[in-house]
């Protein structure tokens, strides 16, 4: 009993082993045996597989899915693209217009959905549609954009980018990308409108624009810079004529500068009554001001003018 107890755990303990070696050993012995059917299928008797109609659709939608991710921001046809690049198609429009064409993010153009390239064509000519094999590819790789658009749409490159451009970026990749410029976030970042952020969807967010070309309308004109606001004009300058009074200023010190030397007492007082007020006590000379009641001769803010 005992050494079947040990055989017995001896299997459950590597079943999982030899479960895989079977499959593996059985997988081969098909391939080698089986032949190869028309669908591709490998059967013993040469005879399509037969596949559950489920089964088919999950490996369409397989294969459609792998297809749009790998390329992804991919563009039309050939023969699309050549009729998309004809010269001289020429095109008026304003960024008001563009930005005006704004979709909420989230839009999948009713189920068509978005690249990245498709909706910036839009954006910038109203078009939505450049292929009716892929329906959700734009007219040109996304870093192309900018260059088609000046090309075929008498779009021009602008340097700092404002909002409503357009711009194109990864020039270093495949496909690149493109997206329309909102605002600036900092050096070489920027808040952007765009698709495919969000897979095949309209999408509003931060990214890295450094190294990207941006075009706007060729009638677009930047508002002219506003013109510079006059100087105010200078504050007369005081003399031994007319003083600005300052706080701080003395008679003592305005005699001086005036005269060369300070001198008290009589002649201090004589001095003060040639100099009135024009502005604060009109018509009252220093000297009067320091006898009147409030015992001020001078105020900070007023103008004196003197008088011989």
């Amino acid at each position: 009993m005992k050494i079947r107890s040990k055989i017995k755990s001896f299997f459950e303990s590597h079943i999982a082993f030899y479960i895989v070696m079977g499959v593996a050993a059985l997988c081969t012995a098909f391939l080698l045996c089986g032949t190869k059917a028309e669908n591709g299928s490998i059967t013993l008797d040469g005879s399509n597989a037969k596949i559950q109609e489920y089964t088919e659709k999950f490996i369409e939608d397989s294969n459609a899915a792998l297809y749009r991710i790998m390329n992804e921001d991919a563009p039309t046809d050939e023969a699309t693209i050549e009729a998309n690049e004809a010269t001289g198609q020429g095109s008026s429009t304003t960024l008001a217009a563009v930005l005006a064409r704004r979709l909420p993010d989230g839009d999948t153009d009713n189920g068509l959905k978005w690249q990245c390239s498709k909706y910036t064509g839009y954006l910038a000519t109203g078009k939505r549609e450049y292929s009716s094999v892929h329906t959700d590819y734009g007219p040109v790789n996304g870093k192309d954009v900018a260059a088609w658009l000046v090309r075929n749409y008498g779009w021009k490159y602008i340097d700092t980018p404002i909002e409503g451009a357009i711009g194109s970026g990864g020039f270093n990749t495949t496909y690149g990308h493109t997206a329309m410029y909102l605002y600036s976030t900092g050096a070489n970042t920027a808040m952007v409108n765009d698709a495919n952020y969000v897979p095949l969807t309209v999408g509003t967010h931060n990214m890295n624009i450094s190294g990207w070309v941006w075009v706007v309308p060729g009638d677009y004109t930047p508002d002219p810079s506003p013109s510079p606001s006059p100087s105010p004009e200078p504050s007369p300058v005081s003399s031994c004529s007319v003083i600005n009074v300052v706080r701080g200023d003395t008679m003592g010190a305005i005699m001086k500068r005036c005269e060369g030397s300070v001198v008290y007492g009589e002649a201090m007082n004589n001095y003060a009554k040639t100099w009135y007020s024009t502005i604060v006590k009109p018509g009252q000379s220093v000297y009067d001001g320091w006898v009147s009641g409030t015992g001020v001769g001078l105020y900070a803010g007023d103008t004196i003018e003197r008088r011989e």
